[in-house]
């Protein structure tokens, strides 16, 4: 079996200032082969460090893929580590000189000789096309290893997996038959899950993986198509309908595609989300055919300007059901949508009016009737906004699909009317 290890090299990975978004963009375009990875290691800027962590994974990998360190700057050290690593010489490549002068110059600036140093090329190593950047990869074998060089730069990298890395490793690396699914689930954690999946788990003929986000948990299944296939129904059997999509996409992305199939529009208003669950229904490209607009109703005041009756509001607070089902009501109507969310409640740290922190309701209403849901979460004001995103565009999907209310211990519904 090819075994393929990922060196990622930048100072700002090791300090917290970058999320490594990089090792998911180089594992799903290996997915794609059937090639995972073994191994991933983070390297400093530092000269040494990288040779020895090139020299370590070509004594253990067949592969190794290199993400960073070739820029123009004092801290661009890949190359120099790869012709230390090897024992050779730079070489300043004329050809790469004119394609980084016109990449330059379509950007109208003029490289200095520091950015020429892009252009330099350890002896015995090939050229790969940088398609979106200045910086050119380098492909070379080391130590009977074949070692891939690539910017990290993140919409750079794609391309140069997309047009360069995978048709190579396609043609030069025996590639197994392999696909890999990934069933998302909402609102039930992740032990949960596993527990349920524990027996097909075991069987063995797939891989199983999971990866956990508030709210939402990916189970990611890996293996012979027809057997992934097979365990993905299996998976679905086993948690039911909060399995809410197969094929990897999320909660925004699978709410976009059920409100264009029905040609329906949705519009938001929020209070203790603060504008997040607008964020995520315009994530998705297209969102512009279904999501209408929304309300950020964070003072009382603006409740009952939206429409809220100040009796109601006076009377109980702005955190109460009925509050949240008038919210949903008034920006549906305002805003001419066939459904309307909203959100209400406590974030936290500290309790409002004695409502206790971790206190939200949810709600969606359309043609079809008014849904309410109160929360009890975590009383963590960052996983309380974060939750309560998670419930209300699950609350849409089940209203949208006619399935039963979600009953868990963070989630009780309080109020259903269908017309």
């Amino acid at each position: 079996m090819t075994r393929v290890e990922l060196l990622t090299v930048g100072d700002e990975l090791l300090s917290g200032l970058v999320l490594n978004s990089n090792v998911a963009r180089v594992a799903d375009a290996l997915g794609s082969l059937g090639l995972g990875l073994s191994m991933v290691c983070d390297v400093a800027d530092d000269l040494d460090e990288i040779v020895a962590a090139l020299r370590a994974a070509t004594a253990r990998a067949d592969i190794v893929l290199c993400s960073g360190g070739l820029g123009p700057t004092s801290d661009d050290l890949t190359r120099d580590a790869l012709a230390a690593a090897a024992g050779v010489d730079l070489v300043r490549d004329p050809t790469l000189i004119d394609v980084i002068r016109s990449r330059y110059a379509q950007w109208n600036v003029v490289p200095t000789d520091v950015a020429l140093r892009q252009a330099d090329v350890p002896v015995g190593a090939e050229v790969v096309p940088n398609p979106q950047g200045s910086a050119p990869g380098l492909r070379m074998e080391l130590a009977g290893a074949v070692v891939i060089a690539l910017p990290g730069v993140p919409r750079e990298l794609v391309a140069m997996l997309d047009e360069q890395v995978v048709p190579y490793l396609a043609k030069t690396v025996a590639t197994q038959r392999r696909e890999t699914r990934t069933v998302r689930v909402a609102l039930a954690g992740e032990s949960t899950i596993a527990a349920a999946l524990a027996d097909l788990e075991a069987r063995g003929a797939v891989r199983f993986a999971y990866v956990a986000a508030p709210g939402d948990v990916a189970v990611r299944l890996t293996g012979d198509p027809e057997l992934v296939a097979e365990a993905t129904e299996q998976v679905v059997a086993q948690v039911g309908d909060a399995a809410y999509s197969t094929d990897g996409r999320k909660m925004p992305e699978v709410l976009r595609d059920l409100l264009l199939a029905e040609g329906g529009t949705v519009a938001v208003a929020e209070s203790v989300t603060g504008g997040m669950v607008g964020a995520a229904l315009t994530d998705p490209s297209g969102a512009s055919a279904t999501f209408l607009g929304g309300a950020l109703v964070y003072a009382t005041a603006a409740k009952a300007e939206l429409g809220v009756p100040a009796d109601l509001l006076a009377e109980r607070g702005p955190v109460d059901p009925d509050v949240a089902a008038a919210l949903a009501a008034r920006v549906r109507a305002r805003l001419g949508a066939r459904y309307g969310l909203a959100t209400t409640g406590v974030a936290g740290p500290d309790p409002v009016d004695d409502v206790p922190a971790g206190t939200v309701y949810v709600a969606v209403d359309s043609d079809k009737g008014c849904v309410v849901a109160r929360l009890a979460l975590p009383p963590s004001r960052d996983l309380v906004r974060e939750l309560s995103v998670v419930h209300v565009l699950d609350l849409l999907r089940r209203h949208l699909l006619d399935l039963p209310l979600l009953d868990a211990p963070a989630s009780r519904p309080v109020r259903a009317t269908r017309n």
